[in-house]
């Protein structure tokens, strides 16, 4: 059973490989530690690879797949 809201088994089964999700979703959380320190200061319970976790499985972005040319 997972603690995480969303289920980290669900997250990686969206995104379909699990080291693509680590690399976006790590790249993600340090964008919003940077764009948003005062959040995460006011909020402390929410940490920012959850929260980047969080807006990928709820489909706010997605893995762009490159064609190989």
């Amino acid at each position: 059973m997972s603690w995480l809201n969303p289920p980290i088994e669900k997250v990686i089964e969206s995104a379909g490989n699990k080291y693509i999700l680590c690399s976006l979703v790590s790249k993600r959380a340090k964008e919003l530690l940077l764009n948003k320190p005062e959040f995460f200061k006011d909020h402390q319970r929410v940490k920012p690879i959850e929260f980047a976790s969080k807006e990928f499985y709820e489909g706010y972005y997605t893995i762009a797949k490159q064609n190989k040319d």
